[in-house]
């Protein structure tokens, strides 16, 4: 059963892609329909229980102005001949699923219904948020959204379900609306020098790095070929936040150095590149922007001391890694051909580490000495990048994902990997007391 919502707004228009979403809209074509459901962003809203039981027909119309407010909710995405474009729509319908639900079991359908709408790609010129609705004795329990990537990044779905949230809280949603995607793209066009001094720094480092990470088949892999697991682990996240405080920095901070560390040792290279994702959420315009924002920042690290002492070391490397994760895909795109037909080899370290966790876990001294736990998520056969590390709230607690291809790492590598890097920051931690 569907409901149809419709929805409306002052502003439409056709652009190009952001940077960030083009970054990420290459990155679903490198992967293939089959697999480009991974790119896919879910999220559960539990609808309030203050105010009363709520018909579907009044989560729609909130849906309907959450979805008018910001560019990126009526942002189809286009092909051209010069490639992929926009157009935001002033106004059209959106359509939601409704899953009926018995009280009792609401919890568990949410969880089925999100996972279905997040199963499959989105297509070009699809609506780039599809919804669900479960339903129980005529009110709506439970909201699932699943955003297109190119549309919203982690950070962004989560500013809609707190928008949505609002308006079933209060009826309105507090202050004016934030910036918007349409004028982001005009303001990234006028940013050419920004872009270019980016990459400039991206080729530099470049000609100092291997040309990837990973560069030699060693097996014949598994099936799926790109395998995932998550490491969930107290000892870490404690240890992590140990090193944290002692240093002044982040525990993402910590365990990106802590990888490069490990990865440098497993590969034998003796500098690590590595491409940090990073949410380019640094001022007041972009803290509330619906769209992609993430991109590829390049991290490197030489031979080094220990944790603790890289850790301030390396701190600088890690800021400025960030700061030039701003840039034209396109452009950077052209320089790593030319830079690649320069040394007759690809030239990208295929090496990422992400870090999903919405904010520091404070909670972190009750279970560090709990065990650790290894397990296997369903992988793909298709991926963006030979080696991703990410970090995760995983069982109330820190989770360290590794995706790889497994004809580079294998999946006994990939375990013990993770091993190495828990037993690693957990004795960096305790030689510091």
């Amino acid at each position: 059963m569907r409901l149809s919502v419709d929805f409306a707004s002052g502003r439409s228009g056709t652009a190009k892609l952001a940077w960030g979403q083009r970054d990420i809209w290459e990155a679903i074509q490198d992967v293939g329909p089959g697999s480009a459901h991974y790119f896919n962003v879910p999220r559960v809203l539990a609808v309030p229980r203050a105010g009363g039981p709520r018909e579907p027909e009044v989560v729609a119309a909130a849906l309907a102005e959450v979805i008018g407010r910001h560019d990126a909710l009526r942002s189809l995405v286009r092909l051209g001949p010069a490639g992929p474009y926009q157009e935001v729509t002033a106004n059209g319908t959106a359509s939601v699923e409704l899953a009926e639900a018995a009280r009792a079991d609401a919890d568990g359908v949410a969880a089925d219904l999100v996972a279905r709408l997040a199963g499959r790609s989105f297509d070009v010129g699809e609506q780039p948020m599809r919804a669900g609705f479960v339903v129980c004795d005529g009110a709506v329990t439970h909201v699932a959204l699943v955003f297109n990537h190119v549309a919203a990044d982690w950070r962004a779905a989560d500013i809609v379900v707190r928008d949505l949230r609002m308006l079933l809280l209060r009826g309105a949603i507090a202050g004016p609306p934030p910036a918007q995607l349409l004028d982001l793209v005009v303001e990234e066009q006028a940013a050419s020098a920004r872009s270019d001094r980016a990459i400039a720094q991206w080729e530099s480092l470049l000609r100092t790095v291997p040309s990837a990470m990973f560069p030699k088949e060693v097996g014949a892999g598994s099936t799926p070929r790109y395998a995932r697991a998550v490491l969930t682990s107290p000892r870490l996240n404690h240890a992590a936040h140990v090193l944290a405080r002692r240093a002044g920095v982040s525990t993402a901070t910590v365990l990106l150095v802590a990888v490069a560390m490990q990865l440098r040792e497993l590969t034998g290279h003796e500098v690590c590149a590595i491409t940090p994702i990073v949410h380019n959420r640094f001022d007041d315009k972009t803290q509330n922007l619906v769209t992609s924002l993430n991109q590829l920042g390049l991290f490197t690290l030489g031979p080094s001391g220990s944790l603790a002492e890289t850790l301030v070391s390396a701190y600088p490397a890690v800021l400025a890694s960030y700061r030039r994760a701003r840039f034209d895909k396109p452009a950077l795109d052209a320089m790593v051909a030319r830079l690649s037909a320069e040394r007759g080899v690809p030239m990208f370290p295929s090496c990422c580490f992400n870090d999903l966790r919405p904010g520091e876990d404070l909670g972190t001294a009750s279970r560090a000495e709990e065990e650790s736990e290894l397990e296997w998520l369903p992988g793909t056969d298709q991926r963006s990048c030979d080696f991703c590390v990410a970090l995760m709230r995983w069982k109330g607690t820190l989770g360290v994902e590794l995706n790889a291809d497994t004809t580079r790492l294998p999946e006994s590598e990939m375990a013990a990997l993770l091993h190495r890097l828990e037993s690693f920051v957990v004795g960096a931690a305790r030689s510091l007391s």
